[in-house]
């Protein structure tokens, strides 16, 4: 076999591995399978983010893969070869964040007098303060046969991005409120314990 040439996206356009009805592999096909699983996951966690939510779909086949799940892992080492020479650059400048398109509420009526919980033990704050921001999405009822969500957020400290995740959400939502209510959910959540720990 060799992989396919001018493949510009990390999987087939429309694909949906959870749809793919075609033969179940055999016991060897399937290890294979579940080893190239983690060679990608591995790069994703190295950085290679434009392939983390194709990772993350495909990983939730690894315990019954399909002969169309593996052509589809060959399909993302196609576009990884055509473009193997990106980077991340860590870059700590400031970013150019315009604050005055972001509207200021007054929420005291709501929520009332609450300030943000500081651990009593806190250390000082020292060296130079920093912007950090998040960019999170949901897909509502992404996956065709559970309709669960899958959450997508990107955490940068300045301009430099420090974390990703994709994940399949663990509850089924109504709405495409509910699923980016989630979606900020899970991301809060990880901005906070990260806050904690700079």
């Amino acid at each position: 076999m060799k992989l396919m040439k001018g493949v510009t996206t990390p999987l087939s356009p429309e694909y949906r591995p959870e749809l793919d009805v075609s033969p179940e592999l055999d016991p060897e096909d399937a290890a294979y399978y579940q080893s190239l699983i983690g060679v990608l996951r591995w790069m994703v966690e190295m950085g290679k983010v434009d392939i983390c939510c194709e990772i993350s779909m495909m990983s939730s086949c690894i315990a019954l893969p399909r002969e169309g799940h593996l052509q589809q892992l060959y399909h993302v080492f196609a576009y990884l070869k055509i473009y193997h020479n990106a980077r991340k650059v860590f870059d700590p400048s400031y970013p150019d964040v315009n604050f005055d398109d972001f509207k200021r509420k007054d929420w005291e009526k709501m929520y009332g007098d609450t300030k943000e919980e500081i651990p009593p033990n806190c250390s000082e704050s020292l060296g130079k303060e920093f912007i950090m921001r998040a960019f999170i999405d949901s897909d509502h009822a992404g996956d065709s046969t559970t309709r669960r969500s899958r959450t997508g957020f990107l955490v940068c400290l300045n301009s430099a991005l420090i974390y990703w995740l994709s994940k399949k959400q663990t509850v089924i939502e109504t709405s495409s409120f509910g699923s980016e209510f989630i979606a900020m959910k899970q991301c809060c959540e990880y901005i906070r314990g990260l806050r904690y720990k700079l």
